[in-house]
């Protein structure tokens, strides 16, 4: 039974995670838009495959995870009108709903552990970190493989810890090859996984055997699922490897220091809550070595240090464990959660969990927005720096983005009957304004945010104005 404590956090996420499908709009990081939604939309027919990315061309990707939004759209599309806004808050309920079974699902594998001991504390402190953890409900709602490998390995990692039966070791398996699938690198999360309950949970070499093949069988249908719709025999995994780490297609990105997961961890992780997340991690790797929650996520994250090109949304899939090692800690050191630390937690805690679900994960979402229930159809827009847009997704016609010169302004907003310029800071948008003939069609922002006094002086300040400029 939950306590009423647990059912109060459990209500808090569920709310949180509807609120951010709804208004996280957007990405947060453009690979989650170029390889998932590009594909999608190239699929229902929206667009030929000449938009699509370099990774696609070369067949580096599963076409698991597109193939996930692909069917519940054309059931969408059955019955109502293609509206790309429409289906991509249809796409992250579904990631949502998933990575919400997946806490859950966290919370059932490991609750047996503690139920003789510590059931209503593990309880009441798994739920409140689940429920509140400002990051949780943002990043389920991404329709990114890092979100989703993630969940089918929880998945996957229920039936690994129920009673060894051969069910259980093929649904295993399979889940573990629906989380490689969906991304390659989890097989360094998946392989000590598997190797721990080989030594301490004397797992059954046989059964072993059998959560190998199962999990090789799904790894083998998903390659005949990629050579289907891909055209030619394809085996993306080796695809992937090869040019990533071969011919080094993903070092021209940026190449950086081992320790530089731990200097995004603490940047791009909100401190000094993501100090308190770091210290948290080091305290279960180094008192607990030989815990199951160690050997799923130190590999993982060494393993990701030694590879030159790193982003912090690829270790994402370790951090999506973070309420059951707090609640894993505060068990094994018999720790009382008292009131103060809740509230000093909460403090830093709540106005993330509150903005990340309500502001856009991509401000540009919003000049989507407007070119695509725009009337007047906009066909080319200029600007001053190079503008790559992975968004076909999303407009209903093409944009062209050409470059023009500050000095040639002037004669730019006088060369046609209508022009469209992108101005990205306040001091261009305010050059434009200077011409009688051009107006806003767009704003980022509201314009009393223009206004003020700290604004102004920033004439850099990033203001993404659409201007449209009218001789007719």
């Amino acid at each position: 039974m939950l306590s009423w404590k647990s059912k109060k956090y459990i209500t808090i996420g569920l709310v949180f995670h509807l609120i951010a499908v709804i208004f996280s709009i957007g990405f947060y990081r453009h690979d989650e838009q170029r390889e998932v939604l590009q594909v999608v939309g190239y699929k229902l027919g929206m667009y030929d495959s000449s938009y699509l990315s370099f990774q696609f061309h070369s067949m580096l990707r599963s076409w698991l995870h597109p193939l996930l939004y692909i069917w519940p759209s054309k059931i969408y599309l059955f019955f109502f009108n293609y509206n790309p806004f429409t289906l991509a808050l249809l796409y992250r309920l579904i990631s949502s709903v998933i990575g919400i079974s997946s806490l859950w699902v966290l919370y059932k594998a490991f609750s047996k552990r503690f139920q003789d001991t510590f059931p209503e504390r593990f309880q009441d402190t798994f739920f409140f970190f689940a429920g509140s953890l400002w990051f949780l409900p943002f990043l389920h709602a991404r329709t990114s493989n890092e979100n989703l490998c993630a969940s089918f390995f929880i998945f996957a990692l229920y039936y690994l810890i129920q009673e060894s039966t051969w069910k259980n070791a093929i649904y295993a398996g399979a889940l573990f090859g629906v989380s490689f699938v969906l991304r390659f690198q989890m097989a360094l999360m998946i392989a000590p996984t598997v190797l721990w309950f080989l030594i301490f949970e004397r797992y059954s070499f046989k059964k072993y055997l059998v959560l190998t093949l199962s999990f090789f069988a799904v790894v083998g249908f998903s390659a005949a699922i990629d050579s289907y719709y891909y055209g030619e025999f394809s085996f993306t995994p080796y695809n992937y490897f090869y040019v990533n780490l071969v011919q080094k297609y993903a070092a021209q990105f940026g190449v950086t220091p081992w320790y530089d997961y731990f200097v995004q961890s603490f940047k791009d992780g909100a401190p000094p809550l993501s100090l308190f997340f770091i210290s948290v991690y080091f305290i279960l790797w180094i008192r607990f070595p030989k815990s199951l929650l160690t050997w799923m996520t130190l590999p993982f994250l060494v393993a990701h240090s030694l590879i030159g090109h790193k982003e912090f949304r690829f270790i994402f899939p370790m951090i999506f464990f973070l309420p059951l090692i707090l609640a894993f800690l505060v068990c094994e050191f018999k720790l009382e959660l008292k009131k103060s630390w809740i509230l000093l937690f909460q403090v830093f805690n709540i106005p993330l969990l509150i903005y990340f679900s309500v502001v856009p994960a991509s401000n540009l979402m919003k000049y989507y927005e407007h070119l695509y229930y725009k009337t007047d159809i906009v066909n080319k827009v200029h600007v001053t720096s190079p503008f790559e847009d992975y968004t076909k997704f999303y407009l209903k016609n093409d944009i062209k983005y050409v470059l023009y010169k500050p000095v040639d302004m002037k004669a730019l907003v006088t060369s046609d009957k209508k022009v469209y310029i992108f101005a990205m800071s306040l001091k261009e948008r305010d050059l434009l304004l200077e011409n009688s003939q051009c107006k806003i069609d767009f704003s980022l922002f509201p314009m009393w945010i223009y206004q003020l006094d700290l604004i102004k002086k920033r004439r850099t300040f990033r203001s993404w104005t659409l201007v449209e400029c009218s001789n007719q």
